[in-house]
């Protein structure tokens, strides 16, 4: 788009003399200033302050910290944010987990990654999941935060950004169903693809017995269907040469015949066109009317031509009859002198003979002044009759036709210009001379207009849907070229002298013209009316900022209190009319045609339809501006991938080709670009042969919601294997099929080589542990039996006391040794699916707790953990037996919980004080070892899995435990 779309307004000196005194709208803000909500997640409490006091300062952002994820969970199903902020390593869930988890929950509150961890795959991963930034915590602070709370309003304004391209295909569709005409999209093969509800009320028939299923020519009656089957061919071999408006006769659902008129165009750029239609079925049964009404006053005058004739014949042969003649004579002139429409007769020698009221009035020559007289007063008379009189013509040519003709004069009472019908007939005396001619005249001024405002609406209408349809296919590089043919056509229709577009800044203070279409003969003000304060349109600017019309058809009629009336006259302005260009949040400028020449007034139907134009622009811009949003992320995407140390590969599917290959591929496999993309089999051969099945799993990956990595060796140009990571991503089309596969490659080499070194050490630790671990279990064997054979003997209190203590010391040393087994084997082996209810069964075996009663209904509950699974309820049902004290039931209880689950473990016992709830899984804490909890908590996080305490003190204890979406199965 061009730069000065965007409204960069200059300082004019005022040393320039130029007098920027050309607007009448008010240029206040729609929009308003307003709070975003930011939502904070981060475990560490003194950067959750840090965050309130960088972000807040501005005074536009109010921030909210939680250090919990799960509770961050919670404050979103209870209110709304406009920006999230989570750190990526958290106790609870770390941020890319929180992250899916609010998308899971159908939030789309845009979500940035705040994180000191800057991991090239977790920030991929990140971006993958949905997160709108990644920003990687150190350096200075204020810059931090800055270019945080920066990304904070780049994602709000995005966010806003959909929003109106969302309103401005809602307006799109608006427009078409509201145009006010049937409007139907024709395929190439002339099936309809849309319809809007006039078109249903119409036919008769809905949409959906329309859209997509019927031929538009199956409404079309039998004698047009063929002619109009041609125009369709016609116009998509040659569009220009095919008439883009005609009439044809429509056949609704009930046999019904309409006549409508159609305005038909090709939508640029497609095999489509949309169709335009009015019924003028009205129209043409009036017109028929008329027409009849026409033949029966022809009918009527040759009626009377043989009324004289015959009483002219019959004058010799009966003189008795004369009187009775005249009498018939006098009672038809006086039929005609109270005709309601205007009539005179002329005798053979051109002579007024009759002239009646009707006549009187219209021309303003008394029947006294004219009768026995030539005609040249009417045609000398202010009226402007054209001369020959029709009647003089007749008697002129004598061959005997009647001649038709309309004429414009002025009106004798008003002055204003009527428009006349009249036919003029020969009339003949009893042996068939031309012994005259009658003249009858019919008003059909309200006739005309009727029909002119007709048309002028029909080509209006036509004049907005081709403008529709233009902007709909617009390409961005063509807009000025459009705007500028919109405004020169639209000025031209409505024969004003003056067309416009003003431009409103951002804050709505300042306003310039930015296009500009001049008649011939009329002086440009573009360069003059640019950067203009608001205060000059005061009162203008109540009417725009309310979104109406300003339609003045007098500039001088303008109130006393309308600073612009001077303004205005000034520059010699007679009519205006203004009309917004605004979406639903913000006022973007104003569409404006004036005239300078003459007055002029603004009807309904053309304030109605410009009004239509004005959100047409207002679409417009937004799409444009949305369009060029989208280019810039996608440049930022693309400066992403082309940068990035991981290599990402595009492969099509129809046909089979490497499409992409990103340049860190080279530095990956010393292969360059090329030697890749000149064979769509040269990353097979790449692959090492024990490793050919993963890769041939990863090119059948399909599924869109795979995310997956697959793990493989590839071969290098020098001949060595390294190992990456793959993740497939599948690529859709417009119409939903698959079209490419997006593979993002991660060199994990190093890692892997780490992950051997670290496997064989951690081998060798676990059996020095083992060792070791055996020792000093042995030596507390040792200590514990010589404390049984010492206490045989008799002891006194004080030894007795030491020996209780040491006792009780050397336990705790066993049961920690113990707990290094079980945290040793912690996340050693690989997580699988467990049913849960044998597990709970088996503690309770093992423990046997006397007087405890179980009770269960976990419905078949299967879930995804760490093998030490069993060692979670071993040490709740142990918890319960050691800290419950009054304990008799526990019930253990599962549900579906989203896509996871929940498994509550509850007892009757004396519950968890209320101050201990939060300490109880820390390491060491409580009065026996203070392991037991911290270690189902671990076993637990492995795979996703959270616990916390909930139950009521006093009222026995209640663990919660929450499986996330996918890491449980029922039944």
């Amino acid at each position: 788009m061009d730069r000065k779309f965007f409204l960069f307004f200059r300082n004019i000196d005022s040393n320039d003399g130029i007098k920027i005194l050309k607007v009448y709208i008010v240029n206040f803000s729609g929009i308003g200033w307003c709070m975003f909500r930011i939502l904070v997640v981060d475990d560490e409490p003194a950067l959750l302050k840090l965050h309130r006091i960088y972000l807040e300062q501005s005074g536009d952002l109010q921030v909210e910290t939680t250090s919990s994820p799960l509770q961050g969970l919670d404050m979103l199903s209870r209110a709304s944010y406009d920006v999230i902020v989570a750190d990526y390593e958290m106790q609870e869930m770390d941020g890319i987990a929180f992250l899916k988890e609010v998308r899971r929950r159908g939030t789309g509150t845009p979500f940035i990654i705040f994180s000191g961890c800057g991991r090239e795959k977790v920030v991929i991963e990140a971006l993958n999941s949905g997160a709108d930034f990644y920003l990687q915590k150190g350096g200075n602070p204020s810059a931090q935060f800055a270019e945080l709370r920066n990304m904070i309003l780049q994602a709000v304004r995005r966010g806003q950004a959909e929003t109106e391209a969302q309103r401005a295909g809602d307006m799109y569709r608006s427009t078409f169903e509201h145009t006010g005409s049937a409007t139907i999209i024709i395929e190439g093969d002339m099936t309809i693809a849309l319809a809007n509800s006039e078109f249903e009320r119409l036919t008769g028939y809905s949409r959906g017995e329309v859209e997509g299923k019927k031929p538009w020519t199956v409404f079309v009656a039998a004698g047009d269907v063929e002619r109009l089957k041609g125009y369709h061919r016609q116009r998509r071999i040659d569009p220009g040469s095919a008439p883009r408006t005609y009439e044809f006769r429509l056949v609704d659902r009930h046999g019904r015949q309409k006549d409508l008129h159609m305005t038909i165009g090709c939508i640029p750029g497609t095999d489509r066109t949309v169709a335009s239609m009015l019924d003028i079925s009205d129209r043409k049964r009036f017109e028929e009317e008329l027409s009849a009404a026409h033949e029966e006053l022809s009918a009527a005058h040759e009626e009377l031509t043989a009324a004289f004739e015959e009483a002219k014949a019959s004058e010799e042969s009966l003189a008795e009859q004369c009187r009775i003649m005249e009498d018939y004579q006098a009672n038809l002139r006086g039929i005609i002198d109270f005709l309601p429409d205007p009539t005179f007769v002329l005798d053979r020698t051109g002579k007024v003979i009759i002239w009646n009221q009707a006549i009187e009035r219209v021309t303003g020559v008394r029947k006294d002044r004219i009768i026995g007289s030539r005609p040249e007063p009417v045609i000398a008379s202010p009226s402007g009759f054209p001369t020959p009189l029709l009647a003089e013509t007749v008697l002129s040519r004598g061959d005997g036709e009647s001649i038709t003709r309309e004429i414009r004069i002025r009106s004798s009472r008003t002055g204003k210009e009527i428009c006349l019908w009249g036919k003029a007939s020969p009339l003949y005396d009893a042996q068939g001379k031309l012994s005259g001619a009658i003249e009858s005249l019919r008003d059909i001024t309200e006739r005309k207009r009727m029909e002119a405002e007709i048309r002028h609406r029909g080509d209006l209408e036509q004049l907005v849907s081709s403008i529709s349809a233009r902007f709909i296919a617009l390409d961005p590089a063509d807009l000025e070229g459009a705007l500028e043919d919109t405004l020169r056509v639209l000025g031209s229709f409505l024969n004003v002298d003056r067309s416009y577009i003003f431009r409103f800044s951002a804050d709505l203070t300042r306003m310039e013209n930015v296009h500009e279409w001049c008649a011939e003969g009329i002086e440009p003000d573009i360069e003059v009316l640019q950067d203009l304060p608001n205060n000059v349109v005061a009162w203008g600017m109540a009417q725009i900022e309310a979104r109406k019309t300003i339609c003045i058809s007098d500039v001088a009629g303008l109130p006393a209190e309308a600073a612009e009336r001077e303004f205005l006259q000034g520059y010699g302005i007679r009519s205006l009319i203004l009309v917004p260009i605004a979406t639903a949040d913000e006022i973007l400028g104003v569409i404006g045609f004036e005239t300078t020449l003459q007055a002029r007034t603004w009807s309904d139907e053309d304030i109605t339809l410009l009004e239509v134009v004005g959100n047409l622009f207002a679409d417009l811009f937004s799409r444009i501006r949305v369009h060029e949003r989208l280019r810039e992320s996608e440049e930022r995407f693309r400066t992403l991938v082309e940068q990035s140390h991981d290599c990402y590969i595009r492969a099509t599917t129809a046909p089979p080709a490497l499409e992409y290959v990103s340049p860190s591929c080279e530095s990956l496999t010393g292969y360059s670009r090329e030697e890749i993309l000149s064979d769509p089999d040269f990353i097979a051969r790449l692959i090492h042969p024990d490793d050919r099945e993963t890769f041939l799993a990863l090119t059948r990956e399909r599924d869109a919601c795979a995310n997956r990595p697959y793990v493989f060796r590839v071969r290098r140009k020098d001949g060595r294997y390294i190992w990456v990571e793959v993740c497939a991503i599948p690529v859709y089309g417009n119409d939903g099929r698959l079209v490419a596969m997006d593979y993002a490659v991660h060199d994990i080499d190093a890692w892997k080589q780490t992950e051997a070194a670290l496997i064989q050490a951690n081998k060798k630790l676990t059996l020095m542990n083992s060792i070791v671990r055996h020792d000093i279990l042995n030596q507390v064997t040792v200590v514990l039996g010589h404390i049984a054979l010492l206490r045989e003997r008799p002891l006194d209190a004080a030894v007795a006391a030491a020996l209780d203590k040491q006792q009780a010391a050397v336990e705790i040393i066993q049961s920690q040794i113990g707990f290094t087994r079980d945290y040793q084997d912690l996340g050693v082996r690989a997580p699988r699916w467990f049913p849960v209810e044998p597990l709970v069964t088996a503690a309770a075996k093992g423990l046997r707790p006397a007087g405890i009663r179980f009770a269960t209904g976990l419905d078949g509950i299967s879930v995804y953990a760490d093998p030490l699974l069993s060692s979670v309820f071993y040490n709740l049902l142990e918890n319960a037996m050691r800290h419950g004290r009054t304990v008799t039931e526990i019930r253990v209880t599962a549900v579906p919980d989203g896509g996871g689950a929940r498994i509550v473990w509850e007892d009757n016992g004396v519950g968890v004080p209320a101050e201990e709830k939060e300490r109880i899984f820390e390491r060491g804490f409580g009065n026996h070892t203070g392991l037991g909890l911290f270690l189902v908590k671990e076993v637990l996080s492995i795979t996703g899995i959270t616990i916390r305490e909930n139950g009521e003190p006093g009222k026995g204890a209640r663990f919660e435990i929450a499986v996330p979406e996918g890491g449980a199965r029922f039944g």
